[in-house]
């Protein structure tokens, strides 16, 4: 068989609609599978750290007794 006789009957082949359809499956299947083989999940953004409020700071004696002393007066 010469290649001029192989022509015509290659040409059918490769415009058929199900051998067109079939290589685009094919091609789309081997898109997805090398997206999922080189996927990486993006790491987590470090979360910052909620600001603690500071409990006061203790009042000396004398300042306790002053604001113990106003409030009675208030009532």
């Amino acid at each position: 068989m010469k290649l001029s006789e192989a022509m015509p009957v290659i040409k059918a082949v490769l415009l058929n609609p199900y051998v067109i359809g079939a290589a685009i499956a094919v091609i789309l299947y081997c898109n997805f599978m090398s997206y999922v083989a080189r996927y990486k999940k993006k790491p987590p953004k470090p979360k910052k750290p909620k600001a603690v409020e500071a409990a006061p700071a203790p009042k000396p004696e004398g300042e306790k007794d002053a604001e113990n002393e106003e409030a009675a007066e208030e009532e």
